[in-house]
């Protein structure tokens, strides 16, 4: 009898038909089953042992997943896989910490240009320089060269990146998820704090928005339209998507001649519309293509009523500390501080936006960006500038000089819109 092939040997990964490169891991062992699992040269660095989880996407969704490793306050590497998909999370005592993905619409580049923060000119101008200076430099040195972002925007940049990595995980129906614990660092990366609860709620709400815009787009009287001239900047799954739609192709049916998964093509034609590449066009009762604005339109007025409001309260709260400060510099000095960390988590709505003499912000501008965003416009609107609020009426609980702060806050609500 002839001796069986030992697991992750090159006689065993010959035998079953695996391409040169990739190797066998034990994942696990089963009184009736034995769990063998692929590694891709691509996947070098993940830990040898078994992962502590490994589960189907399916059975327990990955927001599960991430609640319970935080719940728990566990460290470790988590690795989703789907199709030639490969996204790692990196997480410290629950929270965390760092995260990388394989696909292009997941690069800083990518992210950056979806949250508004530089034009698609720029980003193909740093491509072509980062061609010239080599992989060994990183993507976003090579931004800030060409005097595209100042330092503390890449800095805001990469952990918008992060979030959006985490964010995405959401919009996957299948999948597998494996989880290694223990202390695993990410490689030559900056590790980051961000919170894991406020991550998976975030990308639920991303999923299920996702999740409408592709009932729009499977809709049999919505069409997709090339613009043309907008494809000569375009590359990657971005430049096939639109060179596909301009072939009068459906949805469905680009997905299908690309082979795309429907939730990542969708992601892509988002892009594609904030670019101005690709327009999306509604069949109505009377006949012939007319651009539905419903789709990149909400009430301006709404809008602008709701900005006004909320700027109005930072600068009403923010006189009040200034007041009993004695004067602006330290209160602008403080909040502008916080507006800066508050552009890393809203890059899209307040990247440049500075704050101007009496905290005031500039509406148009606000009003302007918030037209453009995805989603629930005035809820994002609303969790941006509320954290200038939450921080202002923080001051003013806490400030030594300003008495009665609660009843001083009771008065001030009566007289504005609610924040």
């Amino acid at each position: 009898m002839s001796e069986s092939p030992e697991i992750g040997s090159e006689a065993l990964c010959e035998a079953l038909g695996l391409p040169e490169g990739e190797q066998l891991d034990l994942l696990q062992v089963a009184p009736t089953t034995v769990t063998l699992v692929r590694r891709r040269p691509e996947e070098e660095g993940l830990p040898v042992a078994p992962p502590a989880l490994h589960a189907e996407v399916e059975t327990f969704p990955l927001a599960f997943v991430l609640r319970a490793i935080h719940g728990s306050g566990q460290s470790g590497l988590l690795r989703f896989r789907y199709r030639d998909h490969r996204k790692s999370v990196w997480i410290r005592r629950g929270e965390v910490v760092f995260a990388t993905s394989n696909q292009r619409v997941d690069r800083l580049g990518e992210c950056l240009l979806r949250a508004g923060v530089i034009q698609l000119g720029m980003l193909r101008e740093a491509e072509r320089s980062f061609q010239v200076v080599g992989p060994g430099d990183r993507f976003g040195k090579v931004l800030v060269e060409r005097g595209f972002l100042t330092p503390r925007e890449l800095w805001n940049g990469v952990k918008y990146q992060v979030e959006e990595v985490v964010r995405s995980l959401f919009a996957y129906g299948s999948g597998t998820v494996s989880f290694w614990e223990g202390d695993i660092e990410p490689d030559n990366v900056v590790r980051l704090s961000l919170p894991t609860a406020r991550l998976v709620e975030e990308g639920l709400q991303r999923s299920a928005e996702l999740a409408k815009f592709l009932a729009v787009l499977r809709d049999p009287r919505v069409s997709l339209a090339r613009v043309e001239g907008c494809s000569a900047e375009l590359a990657g799954n971005e430049r096939a998507l639109a060179d596909a739609i301009g072939a009068g192709r459906d949805f469905e049916d680009v997905c299908r001649v690309l082979d795309f998964d429907f939730a990542s093509a969708a992601r892509s034609i988002q892009l594609l519309r904030l670019v101005g590449a690709v327009k999306l066009m509604r069949l109505p009762e009377a006949g012939g293509l007319t651009e539905d604005e419903s789709f990149a339109l909400v009430d301006r007025d709404s809008l602008q009523e709701r900005v006004s409001g909320l700027t109005k309260w930072i600068n009403e709260l923010a006189s009040l500390v200034a007041q009993a400060d004695g004067g602006w510099a330290g209160v602008l000095e403080r909040l502008g501080r916080v507006l800066d960390d508050t552009t890393g988590r809203f890059p899209a709505l307040l990247t440049g936006v500075e704050l101007r003499p009496g905290a005031s912000l500039d509406v148009d501008v606000l009003v302007s960006r918030g037209l453009k965003l995805p989603g629930q416009r005035e809820d994002q609107l609303a969790s941006a500038l509320g954290e200038l609020i939450a921080y202002l009426e923080f001051e003013v609980k806490d400030h030594p000089a300003i008495a009665a702060p609660d009843e001083l806050l009771t008065r001030l609500r009566g007289s504005l819109p609610t924040p």
